[in-house]
């Protein structure tokens, strides 16, 4: 046998390796997530599981894909081309007929649910903007893991070459970081706030495969826990990779994204109610929705209401061009049997608009019973008394992320905002008799990274209502959009 054998080449089609890198982490389920799998007769759309353990399962794949398209957005910028460095950490894309082998290698994880939760089921359904009800035949169940949920996350980088090795770990890096900064969700309506993450316990080894002594301590160590206790956990990937090797060199990536980020801290004026069923047999007939046992305003109600009122203001503010609905698909996508009906072999463009999931706090369960009045007898209507449990008072933290923005749409979205802070654009059920209505203030920060305070009062300081005037004007200025323009 060769006394050399374990710095064999790449001949016979082998893939060399001079170095391994093992980086491990803890991540969690900020909120509720949906990783989908094979439905069954009781939801629509079950959540994927391990055929062997039964407990749900964070295939690599679909790490690595969401890795992979964090870090393109990072490089180039939402929506741009894959830049060359990608495919060096990720393997070339499938558009690419030669091809080649991915060095980063991203395990499948098995989830543990918290303490006492088992698996939520929320329904879902469409809202026709026209009349605020629902659309007929469009309601779904899906089943959800709840916040909470722990995935051990596991990458290992193969170096194939030395020389290489400093710039693809500062690619991993920024892939991981998208992680641990909160810029990847998982699973479905990521856009609406599901599945957002973090990750913390950091860890890393590197393996020096140009010495026997590297290879077997590869080789020897545990599968299921590649990293022992005795390795301290860090804050972030990038300080678990230096502690494990001090003279590697990770220089940041520029951060070619752009997006408008705005902070809101709202004040619930009165009650909200989110309706879902209640599991036990004393309960009322409906509750407020809560999420690993905490009250939840979801993204998708949040969005089908701001949607709702940006189709009033575009209608109203490009009246003479007949494109308001076309400004409002930019922003949050197209409906699709819109998309059906007017597109001929289009692409069904994902919201651009981001509006997190968030847990209210400070506030308290309150049951009410209520009654149906016959308006011709004035006399309570037969059977139709009912007890609802709703939310009252309380506050929450929401974050809007519009990506790439035009100037235009920035308006658009800023009227918005004026709306919402203002309590023009009530949340959940029973709106009409005056429940869902939001206050607040907001903290917007502009793809440039100037930053405006908006009070409770809407007031706001000369600089940003210089700006602000100017990103609205924009709005009412426009060139007419195009049907195609409206989806790219």
């Amino acid at each position: 046998m060769n006394a050399n054998w374990w710095q064999l080449g790449n001949g016979g089609g082998i893939r060399p390796m001079a170095a391994r890198w093992v980086v491990t982490g803890e991540m969690r389920l900020e909120t509720a997530a949906h990783l989908g799998g094979e439905g069954d007769a009781a939801v629509d759309m079950a959540v994927l599981r391990d055929p062997k353990e039964g407990v749900p399962l964070l295939p690599g794949t679909s790490l690595a894909g969401a890795l992979r398209s964090h870090l393109a957005d990072v490089l180039g910028g939402y929506r741009s081309p894959e830049r060359q460095e990608v495919g060096a950490l990720f393997g070339a894309a499938r558009s690419d007929d030669a091809g080649s082998q991915s060095p980063l290698v991203v395990f499948d994880s098995l989830g543990t649910l918290p303490g006492g939760m088992a698996l939520e089921i929320r329904d879902g359904v469409a809202i026709d903007p026209a009349t605020g009800t629902a659309d007929a035949h469009k309601k779904f169940d899906f089943e959800i893991l709840p916040a909470g949920t722990c995935f051990p996350v596991r990458v290992e980088l193969i170096v194939g070459d030395l020389k290489k090795e400093a710039q693809l770990l500062v690619l991993l890096v920024t892939a991981l970081n998208g992680l641990a900064e909160g810029d990847i969700g998982l699973g479905m309506r990521r856009s609406r706030g599901l599945g957002a993450i973090s990750v913390h316990d950091w860890k890393a080894v590197r393996h020096d495969l140009a010495t026997p002594q590297g290879w077997l301590c590869w080789l020897t160590s545990d599968h299921e826990k590649p990293i022992g206790d005795h390795v301290p956990g860090h804050g972030s990937a990038a300080e678990a990779i230096r502690a494990a090797c001090a003279t590697v060199t990770i220089e940041e990536f520029a951060d070619r994204r752009r997006r408008l980020l705005v902070d809101l801290e709202l004040d619930l004026a009165g009650d909200l109610l989110v309706r879902s069923p209640a599991t036990d047999a004393g309960a009322p007939d409906v509750v407020h929705l809560h999420s690993a046992g905490k009250p939840v305003l979801p993204g998708t109600g949040l969005a089908g209401a701001l949607r709702a009122q940006a189709l009033r203001i575009a209608r109203l503010v490009r009246e003479n061009r007949g494109d308001g609905d076309r400004w409002v698909d930019r922003l949050f996508g197209p409906r699709l049997e819109r998309e059906a009906a007017n597109s001929q072999g289009g692409q069904v463009m994902a919201s651009r608009l981001r509006i997190s999931e968030s847990f209210l706090e400070n506030g308290e369960g309150r049951r009410q019973t209520r009654i149906a009045i016959d308006r011709f007898t004035g006399g309570v209507v037969r059977g139709a008394l009912f007890e609802e449990q709703v939310l009252a008072g309380g506050n929450l933290k929401v974050r809007l992320e519009l990506r790439d923005p035009a100037d235009a749409e920035t308006g658009l979205l800023l009227l918005l905002l004026k709306d919402l802070l203002s309590g023009y654009i009530p949340v959940g059920g029973a709106v009409s008799v005056g429940r869902g209505v939001l206050r607040g203030t907001a903290r917007v920060r502009l793809p440039d990274g100037a930053a405006y305070e908006i009070a409770k009062d809407l007031s706001v300081n000369e600089e940003a209502r210089k700006v602000f005037d100017k990103k609205i004007a924009a709005l009412h200025e426009a060139a007419p959009l195009k049907p195609e323009e409206a989806r790219s």
